[in-house]
């Protein structure tokens, strides 16, 4: 399969894969294969870090941490990237986190934006200046 350019991953397609959510394992193993550049929001580490303490399993993403830098771009917020997400919020309705993380992804110009959270269902195949978002149902 060639790889399509850059991809850019909600925190909830990492949790699917990291936690092998019986449901959405396979599309998240799906769409995380498809790009040779893979990245993610510095929001993103922590809230997969809650998910770790949640689940009982901090440790282990302690140990995997370090690998998650090696296997994508975490991509820090900036002030360009709040005023971003300020625009997004109010012409999408995107609620705050989530427009912060898909800010980053537009900002940075990642080709595809792929989420499993349903405040995107509405943007599925919309392309926000050069970002297509995809919600994967």
């Amino acid at each position: 399969m060639a790889k399509e350019g850059r991809g850019f991953y909600d925190t909830n397609v990492l949790v699917a894969y990291l936690f092998r959510e019986e449901d959405r394992f396979g599309i998240a193993k799906e769409v995380l294969e498809k790009h040779v550049v893979k990245a993610l929001s510095i929001i993103s580490l922590h809230e997969i870090h809650m998910y770790s303490i949640r689940f009982g399993v901090e440790d282990k993403f302690i140990e995997v941490k370090e690998s998650l830098h090696k296997l994508f771009r975490v991509e820090p917020l900036s002030q360009d990237v709040c005023v971003k997400a300020s625009y997004l919020r109010k012409s999408y309705g995107v609620p705050e986190v989530d427009s912060l993380i898909l800010a980053t992804a537009v900002f940075l110009e990642y080709n595809y934006f792929y989420t499993f959270d349903d405040d995107f269902k509405k943007l599925n195949n919309k392309i926000i200046e050069k970002t297509m978002v995809r919600y994967l149902a």
